[in-house]
């Protein structure tokens, strides 16, 4: 499998770790589910670690983290607008499309060099 597609999968479970981590927060009272999702936290971590080590397989680690990242941030920005009602300007919208930009320009090079 290419390394690109576990770069993707690991970026999807970084931001899933940290809204289930602060979904945990949220029950100051109740222990079991605190408990419960700061384990499903701590599974999305490990998730999100091993799709990138998969992938810095095929890939360097400058451009595998940077991918890894981007599309957590991207997927972030998502869940943001989705679930949280976030506001998307035009200031965000064009930096995200930098971001995609800029990641289609490192897989492209990578793939040249």
């Amino acid at each position: 499998m290419d390394g690109l597609v576990f770069l993707v999968i690991g970026g999807f479970f970084e931001p899933a770790w940290v809204f289930t981590l602060e979904k945990g927060g949220t029950y100051a009272d109740d222990v079991r589910r605190k408990w419960g999702w700061y384990l499903v936290s701590v599974f999305f971590m490990f998730c999100s670690l091993f799709f990138m080590s998969q992938g810095m397989k095929t890939m360097s680690v400058g451009i595998s983290y940077a991918i890894w990242t981007a599309i957590g941030a991207l997927v972030t920005i998502a869940i943001s607008r989705l679930f949280y009602a976030e506001t998307i300007g035009w200031g965000k919208i064009i930096a995200i499309m930098m971001i995609l930009v800029g990641i289609s320009g490192l897989e492209i090079v990578g793939a040249s060099a």
